[in-house]
């Protein structure tokens, strides 16, 4: 089962690069691994909208799908036909996008008002990193802190 580590919290940091970095540092000097957690607090799901979906990315997407089905089709045909290597392959490629295109935009208009008409990526990002050490090695990850820093960050 999961939990939420708990511990001594070594330092905070806005951004999760930071966090990992104060953890390769750690490790650098000696501290486990394990005993070492990135929390992330106030967590928020953040969808960056990438762009329209339209009848032309559809169009375009839809006949790629099928070209690679037609491309597989026509390597079937010259395992089962070896006399002729390009036409199977060639062929099934433009049957296979045209198929595609045509299976795909039906596809598209039928869910008109269903599907959303947009692509997006989802990132869930934390406002806060906090790095934490499990009690029995916290001394450890504080000695580690100070040479790290009496050494100028080496």
């Amino acid at each position: 089962m999961v939990t939420i580590p708990t511990g001594d919290t070594l330092q905070t940091f806005d951004s999760y690069p930071g966090a990992q970095e104060l953890v390769q540092t750690l490790v650098a000097h000696g501290v486990r691994a394990q005993s070492l957690s990135i929390v992330g607090s106030d967590v928020a799901v953040v969808e960056r909208v990438l762009a329209t979906v339209g009848y032309g990315r559809t169009a375009l997407s839809s006949a790629l799908s099928g070209s690679w089905l037609g491309v597989l089709a026509g390597l079937v045909f010259v395992v089962i036909s070896p006399t002729d290597l390009v036409t199977p392959i060639v062929g099934g490629l433009l049957i296979g996008a045209g198929v595609g295109m045509v299976v795909g935009m039906a596809l598209f208009s039928s869910s008109r008002g269903l599907k959303r008409r947009y692509r997006s990526s989802q990132q869930i990002i934390a406002q806060k990193y906090r790095v934490m050490v499990e009690p029995t090695d916290s001394d450890s990850a504080k000695k580690a802190l100070k040479d790290h820093a009496a050494h100028d960050g080496d």
